[in-house]
């Protein structure tokens, strides 16, 4: 008797931990609006870069600037779409394509590299460029192990 209340213990543990996984955010307008907002000052900001003629910037940003509108653009209509319409699946989807142009954007600014910095700094940004790419990859694969886990194979959170 001691053992299967143990073992129910430890199944319970288990299961509360796949339901901590599964667990979505609550959803809040007040952040879809903020994040509309900040996005679009951003996107006002990365078509700008080269016109204000900074120091660090090349003239090379313009071939990654396609790609950065992109993702931004993007950012902005998912949140839209979230302040319209939510559901979790929508989100873990999106989530997946806002990884992945973000992962995009890092790897045409690793290869084109439009920054005009000294050596050991653009070896610290490109190291730091990898460390980012890395971490939108498993971010991505977690949000898809999430949503074939809760949506696919129905594992209740």
């Amino acid at each position: 008797m001691v053992k299967l209340t143990e073992e129910s213990k430890e199944a319970n543990k288990k299961e509360s931990k796949i339901n901590k996984f599964l667990k979505d955010k609550k959803a809040k307008k007040l952040e879809y609006i903020v994040a509309i907002i900040v996005n679009i000052i951003f996107l006002y900001i990365v078509n700008n870069l080269v016109n204000w003629n900074i120091s660090f910037i090349s003239d090379s940003f313009t071939s990654v600037l396609w790609i950065f509108n992109i993702s931004i653009i993007a950012n902005i209509l998912v949140n839209i779409l979230f302040l319209i319409y939510f559901k979790d699946w929508i989100k873990a989807i999106s989530q997946i394509i806002l990884n992945i142009l973000g992962i995009l954007v890092v790897y045409f600014l690793y290869t084109i590299f439009p920054f005009t910095v000294s050596a050991w700094i653009a070896y610290a940004i490109k190291i730091a460029f990898i460390i980012a790419v890395i971490a939108m990859i498993i971010a991505t694969f977690v949000e898809a192990i999430r949503l074939i886990l809760k949506y696919i194979v129905k594992i209740e959170s």
